[in-house]
């Protein structure tokens, strides 16, 4: 499997972490079968380097406004501003949609590095991210 997202998608959750730093950043990437046409950030309402927690608010308006645009949630993005980017134990266990791809990405020592995994029943597997 794969994600498929254009460059300027990528760029923007790389300054939405950027701008969050040192907190984490996290949002929600919508579109149709796995490629993401749009996406949107979202306030964490933790504000903190290890978690996140999306303002439910934010997330209703972006549900409604995939639907009214009919687009899918196809992935949950969010930052590691200072581990790699691989999905920690609370990801895995906080991994609630399956048909979704997780997009971490990671600002450890200033040098952003974006990867993409699919989780179901706390298996994690990694997925090429396509950014044409």
């Amino acid at each position: 499997m794969k994600l498929s997202l254009k460059k300027a998608h990528l760029a923007e959750m790389i300054e939405h972490a950027k701008h969050e730093f040192p907190n984490e950043a996290c949002g929600f990437l919508a579109g149709k079968s796995r490629k993401v046409s749009k996406v949107y950030r979202m306030a964490n309402t933790e504000r903190g380097g290890m978690r996140f927690t999306m303002a439910l608010k934010e997330q209703f308006d972006a549900a409604r406004d995939m639907r009214s645009q009919d687009l899918d949630m196809v992935g949950i993005y969010h930052s590691h501003p200072n581990v790699r980017p691989y999905p920690s134990f609370r990801d895995i266990q906080l991994a609630m949609h399956p048909e979704c791809s997780y997009v971490i990405v990671s600002l450890i020592n200033g040098m952003p590095e974006v990867r993409s995994f699919r989780i179901k029943n706390s298996m994690v597997e990694e997925e090429e991210i396509d950014a044409g």
